[in-house]
């Protein structure tokens, strides 16, 4: 069950929304635990004042700290993720209704007036805006983000209805039609009168990505991979990724998808080819299935002799695209020979300062269990240093802020010695979970 408190200062106008079929009927079967709190009754003394002049002056009022933190603190646990609908958020999507919808326990805050006392964000875990314009109040936002994120959780709907949805491929949906078939001249086209799956399957994809282009481009231009051929896709995700299934962590499937999403995030205002910047990403660690050393120079052969690839890449394209593989390694010292081999290897780094130290420690632990958490800690930090250290090897070879501020932090952390504290409490997470598992 989804618990869900909305805290608002105007609870009559979820009265209807209360009895809309999709609320309604997951509160019956005991999907949802839906309650809706009246922040005016936290408020003090008999005339429940919520809101009071701004400081420094201008128009408007402003809600209060006191009423809205203690209806906040009466209705949160320690699992309550909670939210505040806000302008100054971050902007909701379909991917934000997928995460969210995974929480047990949510309580979504209205503002209203001028806004709300800037104290009372950092008690909230995230803050949302529907969309870049003003409303009175929070409260029809909470409702469109309530219903986006129940749409989601099983047993609310059919699962089939929302798998094709616009915005759950990253495309828009495709035209849909009923009877009758002819509408005064207008007709129904004929492959989905055919009867052939396949052709409708397609001409789908087809005019999904038709209408994404025309109506949305801005979708096309965020994520570039949508162009990528739906065959090649699904030989990618058939023949190919399955291969990284029983590599270690740290090349394993789970980092080649990030590796894929973060070669997507690269290229959204560059002039490259999206299929074969996808591609790249798909073979550009494959090779280690024959040894870590030298296994760039192997996954580059691995993707040039694969003969499948030739329905959808010229030979000088496949050239380029392993020699973009073979630039790809942090202990390179020369810039990669293309764009390509440079969108690789920014893309390979991810320099986020947990994951580095995970992996780091993932590595030591396979390659030498028998060592003490001293021993491990001292060669972890030494490649740690060696590599991400103010006189590394490690290169960027594209801006990428993410990048940047990771190698910053991880820089700072060696400085002030905080490197170590952190490799010894991942060191520690790692063995407790093995040992639980």
């Amino acid at each position: 069950m989804m618990k869900i408190r909305i805290l608002s200062i105007c609870p009559e106008q979820f009265d209807s929304f209360l009895h809309t079929p999709l609320i309604s009927r997951s509160m019956a079967s005991g999907l949802l635990d839906l309650d809706i709190v009246d922040i005016r009754n936290y408020a003090e003394r008999s005339f429940r004042k919520v809101d009071d002049s701004p400081y420094g002056g201008g128009p408007g009022m402003v809600m209060r700290c006191q009423p809205i933190l203690d209806a906040l603190n009466a209705h949160r646990s320690d699992q309550t993720h909670t939210i505040i609908l806000t302008p100054i958020g971050k902007p909701f999507d379909q991917e934000d209704a997928h995460r969210l919808s995974k929480e047990e326990e949510l309580i979504l805050i209205c503002g209203h007036y001028e806004g709300m006392d800037a104290r009372i964000y950092k008690h909230a875990d995230e803050l949302i805006s529907i969309g870049d314009y003003i409303l009175t109040g929070g409260e029809l936002p909470a409702m469109a983000v309530t219903e986006a994120i129940l749409r989601l959780v099983d047993g609310s709907m059919k699962k089939e209805s929302t798998e094709e949805e616009s915005f759950e491929t990253g495309l828009l949906e495709y035209p849909q039609y009923t009877k009758p078939a002819d509408l005064n001249g207008d007709k129904v086209p004929e492959v989905l009168l055919s009867g052939n799956h396949e052709a409708i399957r397609k001409w789908r994809q087809e005019q999904a990505l038709e209408l994404t282009k025309q109506k949305r481009p801005d979708l096309i231009r965020r994520n570039r991979f949508l162009l990528v051929e739906e065959e090649l896709k699904r030989y990618i995700e058939e023949e190919i990724l399955p291969c990284y299934r029983d590599y270690e962590d740290g090349h394993g499937i789970a980092h080649i998808r990030k590796v894929i999403q973060n070669s997507n995030d690269l290229i959204e205002d560059l002039d490259v080819d999206a299929s074969m910047v996808y591609c790249i990403a798909a073979y550009h660690d494959i090779g280690i299935r024959y040894g870590r050393e030298d296994h760039e120079l192997t996954s580059g052969k691995w993707l040039q002799e694969d003969r499948k690839l030739d329905r959808w890449f010229t030979k000088e394209q496949k050239q380029m695209m392993k020699e973009a593989i073979e630039d790809h390694r942090a202990s390179r010292k020369e810039k990669p020979r293309s764009i390509y081999g440079c969108i690789i290897a920014e893309a390979d780094r991810d320099v986020d300062p947990e994951t580095v130290i995970d992996r780091s420690v993932s590595y030591a632990l396979n390659r030498h269990p028998e060592e003490s958490d001293e021993e491990s800690c001292l060669r972890i930090l030494q490649h740690i240093s060696e590599k991400y250290g103010e006189n590394g090897y490690l290169r960027l070879w594209m801006p990428c802020r993410k990048n940047e501020e990771g190698l910053a932090t991880i820089r700072r952390w060696i400085r002030n010695g905080e490197i170590r504290e952190r490799v010894l409490r991942h060191l520690r997470n790692r063995k407790r979970e093995t040992v639980l598992s």
